[in-house]
Protein backbone atom coordinates (compact mmCIF):
# COMPACT_ATOMS: atom_id res chain seq x y z
CA UNK A 1 0.00 0.00 0.00
CA UNK A 2 1.34 3.55 -1.29
CA UNK A 3 2.38 6.12 1.83
CA UNK A 4 -0.08 9.19 1.51
CA UNK A 5 1.20 12.51 1.10
CA UNK A 6 0.74 13.14 4.67
CA UNK A 7 2.93 9.80 5.39
CA UNK A 8 5.74 10.80 3.06
CA UNK A 9 5.96 14.21 3.91
CA UNK A 10 6.55 12.90 7.88
CA UNK A 11 8.88 10.57 6.42
CA UNK A 12 11.17 12.94 4.79
CA UNK A 13 11.12 15.24 7.97
CA UNK A 14 12.85 12.38 9.99
CA UNK A 15 14.93 10.69 7.11
CA UNK A 16 16.75 14.82 6.49
CA UNK A 17 16.15 15.97 10.40
CA UNK A 18 13.96 18.66 8.62
CA UNK A 19 13.52 20.77 11.94
CA UNK A 20 11.73 23.60 10.96
CA UNK A 21 9.02 21.63 9.61
CA UNK A 22 8.71 19.50 12.17
CA UNK A 23 8.21 22.67 14.15
CA UNK A 24 5.75 23.72 11.67
CA UNK A 25 3.61 20.57 11.94
CA UNK A 26 0.31 21.66 13.25
CA UNK A 27 -0.73 18.33 15.02
CA UNK A 28 0.59 17.77 18.18
CA UNK A 29 0.66 14.36 17.69
CA UNK A 30 2.16 14.25 14.53
CA UNK A 31 5.17 16.44 16.18
CA UNK A 32 5.74 13.90 18.84
CA UNK A 33 5.55 11.16 16.60
CA UNK A 34 8.01 12.26 13.96
CA UNK A 35 10.25 14.26 16.37
CA UNK A 36 10.60 10.73 18.59
CA UNK A 37 11.74 9.17 15.08
CA UNK A 38 14.40 12.21 15.02
CA UNK A 39 15.57 11.19 18.41
CA UNK A 40 16.15 7.65 17.83
CA UNK A 41 18.57 8.60 15.42
CA UNK A 42 20.73 9.78 17.69
CA UNK A 43 20.46 6.50 19.92
CA UNK A 44 22.68 3.58 20.36
CA UNK A 45 21.36 0.14 21.07
CA UNK A 46 24.15 -1.25 23.47
CA UNK A 47 24.94 -4.90 23.19
CA UNK A 48 23.60 -5.68 26.78
CA UNK A 49 19.97 -4.68 25.39
CA UNK A 50 20.27 -1.43 27.16
CA UNK A 51 20.21 2.14 25.29
CA UNK A 52 23.11 4.81 25.17
CA UNK A 53 21.43 8.07 25.18
CA UNK A 54 24.55 10.19 25.58
CA UNK A 55 24.18 11.33 22.20
CA UNK A 56 21.11 13.20 22.96
CA UNK A 57 20.87 16.78 24.47
CA UNK A 58 19.80 17.11 27.88
CA UNK A 59 16.24 18.58 26.20
CA UNK A 60 16.34 15.80 23.57
CA UNK A 61 17.11 12.78 26.61
CA UNK A 62 14.01 14.55 28.28
CA UNK A 63 11.78 14.30 25.79
CA UNK A 64 12.84 11.52 24.34
CA UNK A 65 12.29 9.64 27.85
CA UNK A 66 8.50 11.41 28.32
CA UNK A 67 7.82 10.05 24.59
CA UNK A 68 9.06 6.10 25.01
CA UNK A 69 6.93 6.38 28.61
CA UNK A 70 3.96 7.32 26.82
CA UNK A 71 4.60 4.77 24.49
CA UNK A 72 4.97 1.85 26.67
CA UNK A 73 2.01 2.75 29.05
CA UNK A 74 -0.19 3.22 26.12
CA UNK A 75 0.65 0.08 24.17
CA UNK A 76 1.59 -2.24 27.11
CA UNK A 77 2.43 -1.50 30.82
CA UNK A 78 4.86 0.42 32.44
CA UNK A 79 7.64 -2.25 33.16
CA UNK A 80 7.82 -2.45 29.01
CA UNK A 81 10.03 0.37 29.52
CA UNK A 82 11.96 -1.06 31.72
CA UNK A 83 12.39 -4.10 30.03
CA UNK A 84 12.99 -2.31 26.48
CA UNK A 85 16.60 -0.73 27.07
CA UNK A 86 15.41 1.77 29.89
CA UNK A 87 16.69 -0.11 33.07
CA UNK A 88 19.01 2.28 34.02
CA UNK A 89 16.82 5.40 33.24
CA UNK A 90 14.39 5.83 36.02
CA UNK A 91 15.80 9.00 37.77
CA UNK A 92 16.08 10.33 34.66
CA UNK A 93 12.69 9.92 33.55
CA UNK A 94 11.24 11.13 36.60
CA UNK A 95 13.00 14.25 36.27
CA UNK A 96 11.90 14.44 32.87
CA UNK A 97 8.33 14.40 33.72
CA UNK A 98 9.30 17.00 35.96
CA UNK A 99 10.81 19.12 32.97
CA UNK A 100 7.97 18.74 31.12
CA UNK A 101 5.21 19.77 33.82
CA UNK A 102 3.89 15.79 34.50
CA UNK A 103 4.37 16.16 37.95
CA UNK A 104 1.81 13.89 39.38
CA UNK A 105 3.18 11.27 36.88
CA UNK A 106 6.36 11.84 38.23
CA UNK A 107 5.61 11.32 41.67
CA UNK A 108 4.29 7.98 40.66
CA UNK A 109 7.08 7.05 38.71
CA UNK A 110 9.46 8.09 41.57
CA UNK A 111 7.56 5.32 44.01
CA UNK A 112 7.89 2.47 41.02
CA UNK A 113 11.78 3.70 40.83
CA UNK A 114 12.13 3.50 44.83
CA UNK A 115 11.25 -0.26 44.36
CA UNK A 116 14.50 -0.39 41.94
CA UNK A 117 17.46 -1.85 43.59
CA UNK A 118 19.73 0.83 43.59
CA UNK A 119 17.54 2.38 41.41
CA UNK A 120 18.16 0.19 38.29
CA UNK A 121 15.86 -2.37 36.81
CA UNK A 122 16.33 -5.44 37.25
CA UNK A 123 16.09 -7.26 33.87
CA UNK A 124 15.43 -10.84 33.84
CA UNK A 125 15.16 -11.11 37.87
CA UNK A 126 11.75 -13.33 38.16
CA UNK A 127 11.60 -12.62 41.89
CA UNK A 128 11.47 -9.10 41.14
CA UNK A 129 9.00 -9.28 38.55
CA UNK A 130 6.71 -11.10 40.55
CA UNK A 131 6.54 -8.51 43.33
CA UNK A 132 5.73 -5.78 40.59
CA UNK A 133 3.07 -8.39 38.92
CA UNK A 134 1.16 -9.91 42.24
CA UNK A 135 3.40 -9.10 45.18
CA UNK A 136 4.48 -6.46 47.62
CA UNK A 137 5.07 -3.59 44.47
CA UNK A 138 2.80 -4.29 42.39
CA UNK A 139 0.13 -1.66 43.99
CA UNK A 140 2.86 0.61 43.33
CA UNK A 141 3.61 -0.47 39.69
CA UNK A 142 -0.28 -0.35 38.75
CA UNK A 143 -1.08 3.15 39.99
CA UNK A 144 1.88 4.51 38.44
CA UNK A 145 0.75 2.80 34.74
CA UNK A 146 -2.26 4.37 35.59
CA UNK A 147 -1.33 7.75 36.32
CA UNK A 148 0.55 7.50 33.07
CA UNK A 149 -1.68 5.59 30.95
CA UNK A 150 -4.49 8.27 31.91
CA UNK A 151 -2.39 11.36 30.94
CA UNK A 152 -2.67 12.81 34.35
CA UNK A 153 -1.07 15.67 34.04
CA UNK A 154 -2.36 16.58 30.37
CA UNK A 155 -1.53 14.47 26.87
CA UNK A 156 1.90 14.15 26.87
CA UNK A 157 2.44 15.18 22.71
CA UNK A 158 0.92 18.86 24.09
CA UNK A 159 3.73 18.66 27.01
CA UNK A 160 6.52 18.02 24.67
CA UNK A 161 5.28 20.08 22.60
CA UNK A 162 5.25 23.00 24.31
CA UNK A 163 8.55 22.04 26.05
CA UNK A 164 9.94 21.68 22.57
CA UNK A 165 9.03 25.40 21.44
CA UNK A 166 10.50 26.56 24.58
CA UNK A 167 13.84 25.31 23.91
CA UNK A 168 13.85 24.66 19.86
CA UNK A 169 17.06 25.80 19.86
CA UNK A 170 18.74 22.57 21.76
CA UNK A 171 15.64 20.68 20.85
CA UNK A 172 17.01 21.06 17.22
CA UNK A 173 21.34 20.90 17.90
CA UNK A 174 22.72 18.08 16.33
Amino acid sequence: MPMSEKEAQMQNIIENRDWDALFAMDDNGDFSWVLEQILWSFVTNREDGDLDLSDLNHMQKVLFLVLELENATQADALPNFFEEGFAAYGREAVQALEEVGASQCAVALNAVVDTLPNGIYPKEDKEFWDSIMSGKNSGIWDEADHVLANYTDGWFPDLCRTYAEAHRDMVQAG
